[in-house]
């Protein structure tokens, strides 16, 4: 008789759909822990606002340029190997964080921001080699209800992290996720999967003429300006929320709290998956979209009433979780296979544009407004997103 391991510890121990969920909740984890400590100290080490959002354009700008060099860096080191090393640079930002100094601290913004950016862009080529395209619409709920854990949970244990041990505790707790991480991706070994080392051979540098093909692809497009849009609106709330609290008087314990609430909708992921494939993705947008530019707007001119304004920055997170129920399935499904490699570090690119856009404008807007004014710049991408919305395939 054959001894056969447990069909859950094969799904967990090889690359699917539950392995890229725990993966993808791992490193949100990393970023969590520090969500709401890392703002507020920088911000007191800096003493101002600005500073904050300077560091994050900083780190961002360091992103996108390595994010347009993984074609070539994946045929120079490997796949595996360059993602091994983006999980090394988060674990090793997170250690600078702990000793609080300028020099460091602007050392940690630009690896943790570059890390992150390899380990999301790997992972997406990984995701669409190893995931059916007809398996798209239930993977992705699945690996953003991972994200959402590590989003609800992880800005909490860091606060109280912070209260029962010292500043020090959400950054090691951070870069020891970040090790368990390194670990489990290892374990996976992607390495030995022959579909990788065929398409990592076929893989190039980013050109103009692919940046030219992109571009020339409307569906692509439209799937890359809903990213930063989405990118721009949940980077803002990560980031200033803990500093919205903080200055309309609820404290950083509360800030941290709204972090976790606002994030906590994710849990119901599964749900808004199935909200996506049932009523479809173009509606979803185009109801959800508007109802998170009332919640922005809100949260932003209402700051006199700490608590309503609170109110409407939950709501507008509810109503932006749902809309991530379809994660990348815009991108995912306009992709072809043909072009994985060369497309997807450019969509990867997303990301990073929304933090520079935010980053830049914040650094500019806090010298001479309140951190409300941030809610209501969110308000106004989404009024932009709701117009983008109206272009997305009427079958999708």
């Amino acid at each position: 008789m054959i001894n056969r391991p447990p069909v859950w510890t094969t799904r967990l121990t090889t690359p699917g759909a539950n392995a890229f969920a725990i993966l993808s909740g791992l490193e949100s984890l990393t970023r969590a822990l520090i969500a709401a400590a890392l703002p507020i100290q920088t911000q007191d080490l800096f003493g101002n606002d600005e500073s904050v959002s300077a560091l994050y354009l900083v780190g961002s700008v360091a992103a996108l340029s390595v994010a347009l060099l993984i074609p070539k860096l994946s045929i120079l080191v490997g796949r595996a190997r360059l993602c091994t090393a983006g999980l090394l640079l988060l674990a090793i930002s997170s250690a600078l964080f702990v000793l609080q100094v300028v020099p460091t601290q602007i050392m940690g913004f630009t690896l943790r921001a570059v890390g992150s950016a390899v380990f999301i862009c790997v992972i997406s080529i990984y995701i669409m080699d190893h995931v059916r395209r007809d398996q798209i619409g239930r993977s992705e709920p699945l690996r953003l209800l991972f994200i959402g854990l590590s989003w609800t949970f992880g800005p909490l244990i860091g606060v109280q992290a912070e209260v029962w041990w010292g500043p020090w505790a959400p950054f090691a707790l951070s870069t020891g996720v970040a090790l368990i991480l390194l670990g489990y991706f290892l374990r996976l070994r992607f390495a030995n999967a022959p579909v990788i080392v065929a398409e990592t051979k076929r893989a190039t540098t980013v050109s103009v003429s692919q940046v030219r093909d992109f571009l020339a692809q409307p569906r692509l497009v439209l799937a890359w300006l809903h990213g930063i849009g989405r990118g721009f609106v949940w980077g803002t709330f990560n980031l200033y929320a803990p500093l919205f609290a903080v200055q309309i008087g609820l404290g950083p314990r509360i800030g941290g709290m709204l972090v976790g609430v606002g994030s906590a909708f994710m849990l119901a992921m599964p749900l808004w998956g199935w909200m996506a494939r049932r009523f479809g993705i173009r509606r979803v947008s185009l109801v959800c979209f508007p109802c998170a530019c009332i919640g922005m707007f809100g949260a932003g001119f209402l700051t006199a009433t700490p608590w309503v304004a609170t109110g409407f920055l939950v709501f507008a997170t509810l109503a932006m979780s749902v809309i991530d129920g379809y994660g990348n399935a815009l991108f995912l499904r306009a992709c072809k296979p043909s072009q994985r490699t060369s497309m997807t570090p450019i969509f990867s690119t997303q990301r990073d544009f929304a933090e520079i856009s935010h980053a830049a404008l914040f650094s500019v807007l806090l010298v001479f407004f309140p951190v409300g004014v941030t809610f209501i710049s969110a308000g106004v991408v989404l009024v932009g997103l709701t117009w983008l919305s109206f272009r997305i395939n009427r079958r999708l």
